[in-house]
């Protein structure tokens, strides 16, 4: 940098997913006697960084062909991804945030977060500073109202998703992504990950290349949806009659979701 050059520091309008591992302390200490228990937890911490900051590569049947700049940040058991606002991308991060519960569901794990929008700065050098009101709102959410394994959506970007439709591929094929929202009891809207049109496919994989990523799937796969529902399942049965009655809230709160979803 010459000293004529100016550092110009302005936000940028962002979609920032804030997601946590529920019950994480517990999930620790359970490690203390168990060796099986300390590998599942290791490898979903693999998983929960298995999003580079870099590009989301998009193609489509329609012949669209991009890379979307994703920011990701991984600490301890929170997870954050955010990326510059665009109506074709939200259900881009829908995506990731959905590949990324179904991996954790499949090591007994449940992700708690928020999805806000709103501004967001952060530089690319190796200090990676991160800051905004954005990443505040979507942390007070997750910490405060979330509660249960869910991932609220925030009202302003509720409220964007109904001025603005914004596109449901390649989350959902065949439907609005503002119906791919569930409004629960107390007031709150969450993303609908049991939604049986959400895109799902048995032989989706991550693939990484020199700071890109991409999630693909063959055309006409199978659906995994039955299979994620038998592991929802499976995690509400070992979690439901919890003697700590915090956790037991929490999984019965699962349990009610995924009741209301086979209704």
């Amino acid at each position: 940098m010459t000293e004529n050059e100016v550092i110009k520091f302005e936000y940028k309008n962002c979609f920032v997913a804030f997601l946590d591992i529920l019950g994480f302390r517990t999930k620790v200490m359970e490690t203390k006697d168990s060796s099986k228990n300390l590998e599942m937890l290791i490898e979903a911490l693999k998983i929960s960084g298995s999003f580079p900051s870099g590009g989301k590569k998009v193609s489509s049947e329609k012949g669209e062909n991009r890379t979307i700049s994703v920011q990701t940040r991984f600490f301890s058991d929170t997870m954050v991804l955010f990326l510059q606002e665009d109506p074709r991308d939200l259900s881009h991060l829908f995506l990731m945030t959905r590949y990324l519960q179904d991996s954790l569901w499949k090591n007994g794990i449940c992700l708690r977060g928020a999805i806000t929008i709103g501004d967001m700065y952060w530089t690319d050098d190796e200090k990676d500073i991160t800051i905004g009101p954005a990443l505040i709102e979507a942390y007070q959410l997750e910490s405060e109202i979330a509660i249960f394994p869910r991932i609220i959506i925030s009202e302003g970007l509720n409220n964007y998703i109904d001025v603005r439709n914004p596109s449901s591929e390649p989350f959902s094929q065949n439907c609005q992504l503002k119906n791919m929202l569930r409004l629960d009891s107390d007031g709150t809207y969450f993303l609908d990950l049991l939604n049986l049109h959400i895109t799902r496919a048995k032989d989706e994989h991550l693939v990484s290349n020199a700071g890109t990523f991409t999630i693909q799937w063959t055309t006409n796969s199978d659906s995994n949806y039955e299979n994620i529902i038998q592991i929802v399942d499976s995690i509400i049965e070992r979690n439901r009659n919890s003697k700590d009655p915090k956790i037991k809230q929490k999984y019965r709160w699962l349990e009610n979701y995924r009741d209301l979803v086979s209704q």
